[in-house]
């Protein structure tokens, strides 16, 4: 904003008024195709982040919830794999939030969070269903436990994202500042009403900017996700196994 307000100063100091007036129809029009062209831009950018950021803030949900459910559903088993699936299922949850969350913000993964992972899985690949019971549950929780492998992935996948490529950064960067200079060679009588103008612009600008640099890191931004649903998810395991036990 300061630059654009400089500017508009300085091009006013340099080129009369009266000169920058008589140019403003055949200038609107150009601004008019150069602003069509970088709002497209800077929109296209923005959309692209925010549907990254909502797809994994939709996977770190989507895991939980096959959390809690591969919780419920070993219910239906006997008590020694019950209760070994429980504890994993717990310990998985809790090394996510104490250790794969920092690691993620460095776009890394948590080897404990990965072992705890494996555990989980060989506890299924040994349990033999004793009857059509356990069967059903067993295959509704596989196929549970194949979805949270997805989701695992990609939150995983999200985390280690590179945002917005740095040739598209140049072009947002270049052609924004193309924009905001094309606006000091309208000629107002008023300045005032110009350093407005072009202050506005300015803002506008960097204003969508920051929202894609928040947005394009979803786990180390400035909006990053939070561990806020899998701490929610430790709260409901209890009272899962309060209810099972009730």
């Amino acid at each position: 904003m300061f630059v654009s307000v400089a500017g508009t100063l300085m091009v006013r100091r340099l080129i009369n008024v009266e000169v920058l007036e008589r140019h403003n129809e055949v200038a609107g029009f150009i601004y008019a195709v150069i602003g069509v062209v970088y709002a497209v831009l800077l929109g296209f950018a923005a959309v692209t982040v925010w549907e990254g950021y909502d797809k994994a803030q939709a996977a770190v949900e989507r895991e939980a919830d096959d959390l809690a459910d591969l919780f419920r559903d070993a219910q239906t088993f006997p008590r020694d794999t019950r209760t070994q699936i429980e504890n994993q299922i717990r310990n998985y949850v809790g090394l996510v939030v104490e250790k794969e969350w920092p690691a993620m913000a460095e776009r890394q993964s948590s080897q404990e969070v990965w072992d705890a992972y494996t555990q989980l899985w060989k506890s299924y690949y040994q349990f033999q269903p004793e009857n059509d019971q356990q069967r059903t549950w067993y295959a509704h929780s596989i196929a549970k436990l194949n979805d949270l492998s997805d989701q695992r992935r990609l939150r995983l996948l999200s985390s280690r994202a590179g945002g917005v490529p740095t040739m598209m950064w140049a072009a947002l960067v270049g052609a924004g500042a193309i924009t905001i200079a094309f606006s000091f060679l309208f000629g107002t009588q008023s300045a005032t009403a110009q350093i407005v103008m072009s202050a506005g612009l300015a803002f506008t600008i960097a204003l969508v900017m920051l929202a894609i640099i928040a947005l394009e890191q979803p786990f180390a931004g400035i909006s990053r996700i939070g561990p806020q649903t899998f701490e929610r998810l430790e709260t409901i395991l209890k009272q899962l196994e309060a209810a099972g036990s009730g």
